[in-house]
């Protein structure tokens, strides 16, 4: 009983730290694109939260091919 009470309350902190974390980052990145409309320049944290949110691949991410060497 216990272990499940136990497993329990690490399941409910583990989905608060996740949704606290998502919340920062995307009230970071909102809190960015309004600043940027009224003509502020871009900081250093909305660079960050604007690459963690972008769904675009860079080329840094694809990955070298290696010949099969045959």
């Amino acid at each position: 009983m216990i272990l499940v009470l136990a497993s329990i309350i690490a399941v409910f902190l583990a989905g608060t730290v996740c949704g606290i974390f998502a919340m920062l980052v995307i009230g970071i990145h909102s809190e960015e694109r309004r600043a940027l409309r009224n003509g502020a320049t871009s900081t250093r944290t909305g660079a960050v939260s604007r690459r963690v949110l972008s769904t675009r691949t860079t080329c840094d991410d694809v990955p070298e091919r290696v010949p099969a060497g045959r």
